[in-house]
């Protein structure tokens, strides 16, 4: 958590450029309007139970408990949180409840496969064909494949041998109670042919080091995975490569493996309404590069449950467009073994264009870093991070936002609560805009090494400190001294509580109205309000 604090120039020319800094806010102050966000218009989808059912067990149990207990994450370190607690917005949960109904269609023909079938089935009820890979090479446009309950053991692929779907008439595939396993070194399901789609499909990748699903080239698009269970394994749960395009996966459990690896060259992909956690490393990485790929481009990650993993929860690398909305992410402190720092969310070189907006970010020893220092790629561009809740608690350190490298970062309208640390910005961040946060409880409010003078750092308010400071190198200065000069509409108050857990029922002073209109801010009303809430 420390970091050595650069000085260069002489304090003067320091306390300067941080006055100016402050003291100038961007231009452009368009005002926007209310959101529009229309609830999701849920499609129907056949034969699946409601509520879902419980997750099979892999049969037989392939660990012991003590090798389950070892390898997990401790449970009961004091400085993890083991039951999220309940947050609202205007009595709303926060953040937003998703949904998410991938509206499967009616097939036109039902096949099926057993393990235990006879040869040559014909894919009837009455006549199953046993072996999975013919099967799937079998299926035509507006087929549904069910899967009998059994153990499927191999490497298997929809490749140019079997055929695509269509829009109107996609391929399904149906596999409750089946289980998929790896054989080798090939990955367990590889799909390169269009619009498939896949439900309760279960890998339990028992320690290889082969990716369970796979989305590969330009034929593999428009694939759904929903419902789907893919875990303990070496290697990456879901790999998305290079080429994949309109890939969503929905409401599936990914545990005890890589995670979600989505590569550059990819587009249009969609994380949402899953729950990710207790992964070995990063649980979720978009935009993994070759040499000159083109970015990521399109990546949603909507209404998922990110926690617990030894890696960052999210790692955003050569990307455009991302957007990361109404998500939780939980538990990431620093790991000695694997020298990682506890960073929730990572946006690196490469990133442009990234937007974060109502997530909570719970008990993360750094909740949101931007930026490194020797990196290859462009440092990270036009970075919105708005209306998010920052929580810390359970430890004496914790920095919020560390902005190493970057420009046109905006933070705007986040609740930042008990973090010691709310802000850090080293000397090659440019354009960074903090306005309109609530800051509670934090020992600094700001560590500024030597920022560009186009940044802007006003109309926040600060609470529950004894003492809010402002970190200029080695300078020190209090946030109440610059309240009267550059900060000027910024205010050091004693007590502001988040009433009843509602980030939209704050007492000890009235939100309404007093922020600043920022460039691409929609708000109500005749300026922005401090803090989540717009009223």
């Amino acid at each position: 958590m420390k970091r050595a604090l650069y000085l260069a120039g002489s304090c003067i020319t320091l306390l300067g450029a941080f006055f100016a800094c402050i003291h100038n806010p961007p231009p452009n102050r368009t005002p926007g309007g209310p959101s529009d966000n229309p609830e999701d218009v849920r499609a129907r989808m056949p034969y699946r139970p409601t509520p879902p059912q419980p997750e099979s067990k892999f049969p037989p149990p392939q660990q012991s408990a003590e090798e389950e207990e070892r390898e997990a994450n401790k449970a009961n370190e004091p400085d993890l949180l083991h039951v999220q607690p309940s947050i609202l917005l205007d009595g709303a949960p926060f953040p937003k409840k998703i949904t998410y109904e991938p509206g499967l269609v009616e097939a036109k023909r039902l096949r099926y496969v057993s393990a235990d079938a006879a040869a040559g089935g014909d894919g009837s009820a009455d006549h199953p064909w046993n072996n999975l890979q013919e099967a799937l090479c079998q299926l035509i446009p507006g087929d549904r494949l069910l899967l009998t309950p059994a153990v499927y053991e191999g490497s298997f692929r929809i490749g140019s041998s079997c055929h695509g779907g269509t829009a109107d008439a996609p391929i399904q595939v149906f596999a409750r109670h089946a289980f998929l396993k790896p054989r080798g070194d090939g990955d367990v399901l590889t799909v390169e042919q269009p619009h498939w789609q896949f439900w309760e499909v279960q890998i339990a990748l028992l320690h290889s080091s082969v990716a369970g699903f796979v989305t590969r080239g330009a034929g593999a698009h428009d694939i759904a995975v929903d419902q789907s269970h893919i875990y303990e394994g070496k290697g990456p749960a879901v790999r998305l490569a290079a080429g994949s395009s309109r890939i969503t996966i929905s409401n599936s459990h990914i545990h005890q493996s890589r995670g979600i690896e989505i590569e550059a060259a990819t587009r249009d992909i969609t994380i949402t309404t899953s729950h990710i956690h207790h992964n070995f490393g990063t649980s979720l990485t978009v935009g993994i590069a070759a040499p000159d790929a083109p970015p990521a481009e399109g990546i949603q990650i909507i209404g998922n449950r990110l926690q617990n993993d030894h890696g960052s929860a999210l790692r955003l690398l050569h990307c455009y467009g991302a957007r990361i909305l109404y998500n939780t992410f939980a538990n990431y402190r620093p790991d000695e073994e694997s020298e990682f720092n506890g960073t929730a969310i990572f946006v690196g070189s490469g990133s442009s264009d990234v937007a974060l907006e109502g997530n909570s970010i719970l008990e993360a020893s750094i909740g949101i870093a931007v930026g490194e220092v020797r990196s290859a790629g462009a440092p990270p561009e036009k970075v919105i991070v708005l209306r998010n809740f920052l929580q810390n608690t359970l430890t004496p350190e914790g920095l919020a936002l560390d902005v190493v490298l970057g420009t046109d970062i905006r933070f705007y309208n986040n609740v930042v609560d008990r973090y010691a640390d709310d802000v850090h910005a080293a000397a090659g961040v440019r354009a960074l805009s903090v306005a309109n946060n609530l800051f509670l409880g934090g020992k600094t409010a700001c560590i500024l090494l030597v920022p560009d003078v186009n940044c802007f750092f006003d109309y926040n308010i600060f609470a529950n400190s004894m003492n809010p400071r402002v970190v200029l190198g080695t300078d020190v200065y209090d946030v109440s001294g610059l309240t009267a000069g550059p900060m000027s509409h910024t205010r050091v108050l004693p007590k502001v509580e988040i009433s009843g857990g509602d980030l939209g029922n704050l007492t000890g002073f009235s939100p309404v109205d007093q922020g600043q209109v920022m460039p691409g801010l929609a708000y109500r009303g005749a300026a922005p309000d401090i803090g989540i809430a717009e009223h």
